[in-house]
């Protein structure tokens, strides 16, 4: 073997080193599809590049020639790689069958097989000699008929995984179009730079130099490496969730066209593809105002949907922002999540709560009625027994003030026991909702006793749902306070006004009576305060008590509340609210 040294020879070598360390980085990523076949790709890429430069540098006709040949095993193999890595990155492994495989491979091992034979029939080469014409000795030669159908092949090869690689590209939403495109163009270098040579241009006068294109396409590959994570199972698992996940997801791209969309959100909304992705925003979805909201601003909101057979269907809708590693907006992103078994389990729930609160206030205001009728009736007992005695010793004046005080018991127990039967009446119309329970309360409470109350709710505090412990506590808390107000107050009017103040439920109870001394106060409203107290102190709340004798009573009760939820057949809206502290 005779050498002549170039300095062409260093290309190749830089080629070399270029692919082979593209092979080992790929091998390590060889778990994601089509990294294996992309290592086996290098290492082809490395021995072409390799042999070549050996052929370069080779001064004498047979060591060009073995050169030359051992070029071949990469000649034939790298077009039928090329499919087999596209295939498999593209997601259609299953057409890569042993039989298919097999078929591949027939025409390159017969040109491999007709190299090494060529002095037998001059199918591949003929007239070959050594060419020293140019700056450098080439092999001399015409090729032969089999030379190309091996060409013609090879391009069919490789331009159906150019076709497949565009298709992905086209595919995928905006943010990872930079993988099969480094691909691509890596591809399309190699294809140009040979196909330049067949028609007669080349680096090196008569030398097949596509080796060189590698460092082109090395230089693409490692921008698809390092700029869009290619080969890196991150984004290829991100992929793969986002397309099988249950939540739907909407692509919105800078310009405010629809850029991809899962196929959940196909689903939920009804659109295929190519009806949505490429499309304006509004134009697309004009038939879902929600939607539409989140585009112009909105960072969540809930939307109550039809589907096609009739059922109505509950969805949470958020957006996000897209921004690339430098943080430069990209897009927006809009996830759909399907809320309805959600609402259905929540209100299973909340009216299992609503029935174990009813019924344990139910045997509160049993034992509490028990309590004070027994009372009463032991009073009138002993009260009856002395106006005998009174009577039968002749003293009618004692007897008649006796009985005057029974006539007042008696009717303030038959009061009580009214307020304990529109107390019940109340509770069980909970499961109707919080302030419809409480209005007809008033209603019936006002019709009964003749004192006006006024009732002051925000419109957002209606449509929600307080709990079933809060619900309980805080209505049995105010029947207590307007019952004060009948009993003690001498009025004929009250207000109640509810409001929110820093994720707490504000209600606050007012008269305008004669009011009394909250350190000087009799037993019963003592004893009325110490229950309400102890209703909201049961649910982490507490009540205010502010009066001044000849002057207003003023009640506050406060309860803190965690989320809330919409009331039945609501919107749903969004957090907590609070609650008071006062009683009276």
């Amino acid at each position: 073997m005779v050498w002549l040294y170039t300095p062409y020879f260093w290309l190749f070598f830089t080629s070399a080193i270029i692919t082979g360390a593209l092979g080992v980085y790929a091998w390590q990523r060889r778990t994601v599809p089509g990294a294996t076949s992309f290592a086996l790709l290098m290492l082809i890429s490395t021995w072409w590049a390799a042999t070549n430069g050996l052929e370069v540098i080779a001064a004498d006709l047979p060591t060009k020639l073995l050169w030359a040949n051992l070029q071949y095993l990469a000649y034939v193999s790298a077009p039928v790689v090329w499919v087999v890595m596209t295939l498999q990155y593209t997601g259609r492994e299953r057409w890569l069958t042993r039989g298919r495989l097999i078929g591949l491979s027939i025409i390159p091992l017969l040109t491999l097989l007709l190299v090494w034979t060529n002095d037998f029939h001059n199918l591949m080469r003929q007239g070959v000699r050594l060419d020293t014409s140019g700056p450098l000795p080439v092999i001399g030669k015409i090729y032969g008929p089999w030379h190309w159908v091996h060409i013609g092949y090879s391009y069919l090869l490789l331009s159906v995984a150019f076709v497949l690689l565009l298709g992905a590209m086209m595919d995928a939403p905006p943010p990872h179009r930079g993988q099969p495109l480094a691909l691509l163009i890596g591809l399309l270098l190699t294809m140009l730079w040979n196909g330049a040579y067949a028609l007669g241009f080349s680096l090196i006068p008569g030398m097949d130099t596509t080796a060189v294109s590698f460092i082109p396409m090395g230089v693409m590959v490692v921008w698809g490496l390092f700029r869009h994570r290619l080969f890196d199972v991150v984004p290829v698992a991100r992929a793969t969730v986002v397309e099988n996940m249950g939540e739907g997801v909407i692509v919105i791209d800078a310009q405010g066209r629809i850029a991809d969309l899962n196929p959940a959100a196909r689903r939920m909304l009804g659109l295929s593809a190519p009806q949505a992705v490429g499309r304006e925003t509004r134009e697309v979805l004009s038939a879902w105002p929600a939607l539409q909201a989140l585009c112009e601003g909105a960072r969540e909101t809930e939307a109550i949907w039809e589907t096609e057979k009739g059922q109505q269907r509950h969805y949470h809708l958020s957006l996000s922002p897209l921004s690339d590693h430098h943080g430069h907006p990209l897009g927006r992103l809009i996830l759909l999540r399907d809320a309805t078994e959600e609402r259905r389990v929540q209100a299973r729930r909340m009216e299992q709560q609503r029935t174990v609160a009813i019924l344990s206030e139910r045997e509160r205001l049993a034992r509490e009625l028990h309590d004070s009728l027994g009372q009463v009736l032991g009073f009138i007992s002993v009260q009856a027994q002395a106006v005998r005695i009174l009577l039968s010793n002749g003293q009618a004046g004692a007897a008649d003030a006796r009985l005057a005080r029974l006539v007042e018991v008696a009717h303030d127990a038959h009061a009580d026991v009214r307020e304990s039967i529109l107390s019940l009446r109340a509770a069980a119309a909970l499961e109707q909702g919080f302030f419809t329970a409480l209005e007809g309360y008033i209603d019936r409470f006002s019709r009964q006793y003749g004192v006006s109350v006024e009732l002051a709710v925000p419109d957002d505090l209606r449509r929600r749902s307080f709990g079933s412990a809060v619900e309980v506590q805080l209505l049995r808390i105010v029947q207590e306070a307007i019952s004060n107000v009948r009993k003690h107050a001498s009025t004929p009017s009250a207000r109640i006004a509810f409001s929110e103040r820093a994720g707490w439920l504000q209600v606050v109870i007012e008269d305008e009576g004669h009011g009394f001394d909250p350190q000087h106060r009799s037993p019963e409203t003592g004893f009325g305060l110490r229950i309400m107290r102890e209703r909201a102190e049961e649910v982490g709340g507490s009540v205010e008590v502010k009066s001044t004798p000849g002057r207003e009573t003023r009640i506050t009760v406060r309860m803190p509340l965690g989320k809330a939820t919409p009331e039945r057949g609501a919107p749903a809206m969004e957090p907590p609210y609070p609650t008071s502290e006062d009683d009276r």
